[in-house]
């Protein structure tokens, strides 16, 4: 045996157990999420839907908005975060007629339209919040998330890939279990090509 197998076999050991500590929770996380996605009838909860209307500050109102759109606007933004608490990942601005202010704002758990109307100072929001399954479901995808997620995310699919190999070598170094593992291997791989052929 090379000299060399016994500290890359206590390395990939090592590796196989702690890969797998940092990403337990997401581990299960995707799991449980994943077999939702593959069931979106099972998914409890419904989608509500909130309405809202404000009046704009008397700072906004004074605003020359027709000569000033984009200062007006993100002064809209920054009054409804701060005061509203009303904010998403993803954000959408588009002028109406060149007198309505139509703001769209989405996150994984709710989607909310903002509509202004500059000259009469009024705001009417309208806002779909998901159930939790739903929001769940979304962050699973990466969908409407933030980059930290999106950073986590992939951490965590390093980390599963990690373990995923250092666990497929410990199998295979291990002579009672290498013809046992390698044949559950190509029969899992198999399957998975010939479903992937048969759905096209």
């Amino acid at each position: 045996m090379n000299s060399t197998s016994g500290p890359v076999n206590r390395w990939m050991r090592w590796l196989h157990i702690y890969s797998a500590v940092p990403v337990l929770i997401s581990m299960i996380f995707f799991a449980v999420t994943g077999f939702f996605l593959n069931h979106p009838d099972w998914s409890p909860g419904q989608t509500r839907a909130h309405e809202l209307s404000l009046i704009l500050p008397d700072e906004l109102a004074s605003i020359d908005w027709q000569a000033s759109p984009s200062i007006f606007t993100l002064g809209v933004l920054q009054w409804l975060d701060r005061e509203q608490g009303i904010r998403g990942v993803k954000m959408e601005v588009e002028w109406e007629d060149d007198e309505l202010l139509i703001i769209t704002l989405e996150g994984p758990s709710i989607t909310q339209t903002v509509e202004v109307l500059p000259d009469e100072g009024e705001v009417e929001v309208f806002a779909l919040s998901l159930p939790l399954m739903a929001m769940l479901n979304n962050l699973h995808r990466g969908k409407q998330v933030s980059d930290i997620w999106r950073l986590f995310s992939d951490l965590s699919a390093i980390f599963m890939l990690v373990f995923c190999l250092t666990g497929l070598w410990l199998v295979c170094v291990n002579r009672m279990q290498r013809v046992t593992a390698g044949s559950w291997v190509a029969i899992g791989g198999g399957l998975f090509f010939v479903i992937v052929y048969l759905m096209h």
